[in-house]
């Protein structure tokens, strides 16, 4: 499971990189042509290095970009040609390496393709309207050196190139994080400047001409052009929207506004179609698997929604700016929760097949003990996502890992006993003291086990009463399990009157012990029978065996047939059972020892019978 956490972020990754290309017009199928060394990483050995190196890769892919544009404009085709695809391709190949004069550490992994992408036409578009120093001007490797500084900032702006020290970058001088945090509002303070002679001007005028003077910067006209569309509807035609449907809002243009939402709205569909689906599925169907792993289907909408069409969307669209953060943070947020949730039921439906698979019973230790097991799993790998997708978020697992950790405090905390139950469920499964079925008595309860439970065990008692003990309370006192007896022990008493003679006493005793002897599910190794004791109204015999019996019912049937034949065994002997009495001595009025010589001429009465 948690190798299939990486897995998912893999593909997001995969996603979002073909978003981006996307993004940036349309899917770059490969690199230049007439690069001789696709693999050579720019030259960022200092500011001037960095800064040329932009400006001369956004010329270069303005001025393809403008051809690409112009050529397809002046024609009366209705979609570029294959050519004009090609081009356009190899120019945003190119295009994406810009980000590598970026420093983007700052940024969260699930926004540097998107963010990256807008930073980069921010950057050209502010130094595209500025005065930029000449190249002699800007400090180089030596310069840096000898002035022994780790950052340059572009004259009159606060646009910053800083050596990093750190990671797999260092030595290089990038645009520092802080700058490229602040491009937005670096952007809005210069946008309305006219662009300065050179390929940004010509790329405005070209994108000005195709959209019928809709754009102003190119930034806005990338943000609104509908490229993404361009293999289904005809970019000239979408390029000439009526202005209200380019119009921006919240930094989206109307009709951008209009297909995010039907398309969220489709997806949302999706998401209650997989819900009605899987309750349909439960109410109709008569096998419990079949049902179970119909669950699966509401995550896997959510993960194919969230993971899937969400990010086509957004690139399709061209959704940019604010909006775009707020999309990539809520759908990867999704995507990974949705991910955690599937886990979870994996685990539930895995217990459940592997249950059904041993023909175990359904509410059985050892089925529990399975579901526990693999609901326990499921729950590591559903947090190892969650790390997993905090990290993706911005978040350092570190900072996760603590946050579980303090929140796992107070979780324990505020349900100890929660947890203590859970921890005693655990246990009653690993030991078995009994299963269900069992007849036991727990503490002062005794009854038939119906249902071991995470947090409780069900006892039905004799009277029909259905006891529920928290599993806590079970570990910790006493459980005697009355199933697995194979023989019970039987002891009681023979109470005989006192005027029975020895010789009968005697008589009974022997043949008592006889009666069980020949009794076939009596054990004789056991069998006790004696003369035990002078009791207060009766002379006792006590009998003490074992029968050989597993469960109550046969118990009491055997101990009925020994009692009624010991009843007719005493009163074959002519011996009457004994019942509690109570004789009274009077003395006379004269007092003295003498009138208690003769007991047999006292008045005697029985006063009392129980």
């Amino acid at each position: 499971m948690i190798a299939g956490t990486i897995s998912v972020r893999r593909h997001m990754q995969w996603l979002r990189s073909a978003g981006l290309i996307v993004l940036l017009l349309c899917v770059a199928n490969g690199a230049n042509g007439t690069d001789i060394h696709p693999l050579r990483p720019p030259d960022t050995s200092s500011p001037r290095a960095t800064l040329q190196g932009f400006i001369e890769t956004t010329d270069d892919v303005y001025r393809r970009m403008a051809e690409v544009l112009d050529s397809y404009g002046k024609s009366d085709r209705l979609y570029p040609s294959a050519e004009e695809r090609r081009q356009q391709s190899e120019a945003l190949a190119d295009a994406l390496k810009l980000g590598q004069y970026f420093d983007i550490s700052a940024i969260a992994p699930v926004l540097r393709e998107t963010v990256t992408g807008e930073r980069i036409l921010q950057l050209r578009e502010v130094l595209d309207r500025i005065d930029v120093p000449a190249a002699a001007d800007i400090p180089d490797r030596e310069a840096m050196a000898r002035v022994g500084s780790k950052r340059w900032r572009l004259p009159n702006t606060e646009i910053d190139f800083v050596l990093v020290e750190n990671g797999p970058r260092a030595g290089e001088f990038l645009v520092s994080a802080e700058t490229v945090d602040r491009l937005p509002e670096f952007y809005e303070r210069v946008k309305a400047l006219p662009y300065r002679s050179g390929p940004a001007t010509h790329l405005s005028e070209v994108y000005r001409a195709i959209s019928l003077g809709g754009s102003t910067t190119i930034h806005d006209a990338f943000l609104s052009s509908p490229i993404g569309l361009s293999y289904v509807v005809p970019p000239r035609w979408m390029l000439s929207l009526p202005s209200w449907a380019r119009a921006r809002i919240a930094g989206l243009a109307t009709w951008q506004w209009l297909g995010l939402g039907f398309g969220l709205f489709i997806g949302g569909l999706v998401i209650f179609g997989s819900h009605r689906a899987t309750r349909r599925r439960v109410d109709d169907s008569e096998n419990a698997s079949g049902a179970r792993w119909s669950a699966l289907l509401v995550p896997l909408a959510v993960i194919l929604v969230g993971g899937l069409f969400v990010p086509l969307l957004t690139a399709v669209l061209r959704i940019g700016g604010a909006t775009r953060v707020a999309i990539d943070y809520a759908q990867t947020g999704v995507v990974f929760l949705g991910a955690a949730w599937l886990v979870l039921v994996v685990s539930v439906v895995v217990g459940e097949a592997i249950v059904a698979s041993e023909r175990l019973t359904s509410r059985s230790l050892d089925s529990q003990l399975i579901r526990l097991g693999t609901r326990l799993v499921g729950l590591v790998a559903a947090a190892a996502v969650l790390i997993e997708g905090g990290d993706e978020l911005g978040f350092p697992a570190y900072s996760v890992l603590a946050g579980l950790g303090v929140g796992g405090l107070a979780v324990a905390l505020a349900a100890r006993d929660t947890i203590a139950n859970l921890i005693g469920s655990l246990l009653i499964t690993i030991e078995k003291p009994f299963r269900v079925g069992h007849a036991v008595r727990i503490g002062g309860t005794e009854g038939t086990v119906e249902d071991v439970g995470f947090r409780s065990t069900r006892i039905r008692t004799p009277d029909n009463s259905l006891v529920t003990i928290p599993s806590s309370a079970v570990v910790n006192t006493t459980v005697e399990n009355l199933s697995i007896r194979t023989k019970r022990r039987q002891r009681f008493f023979i109470q005989v009157m006192y005027d029975t003679p020895r010789d009968k006493v005697e008589e009974i005793v022997t043949r008592i012990r006889q009666l069980i002897v020949d009794h076939p599910l009596a054990e004789e190794s056991t069998c006790q029978v004696r003369f035990n004791n002078f009791a207060e109204s009766s002379l006792d015999i006590l009998v003490i065996f074992n029968l050989m019996v597993e469960d109550l019912a046969s118990e009491l049937r055997e101990r009925e047939s020994v009692l009624l034949q010991i009843m007719d065994l005493v009163k074959d002997a002519g011996v009457e059972f004994a019942f509690p009495t109570r004789t009274l001595y009077i003395e006379n009025g004269t007092g003295g020892s003498a009138a208690r010589t003769a007991p047999d001429r006292l008045v005697s009465a029985f006063v009392g019978r129980s």
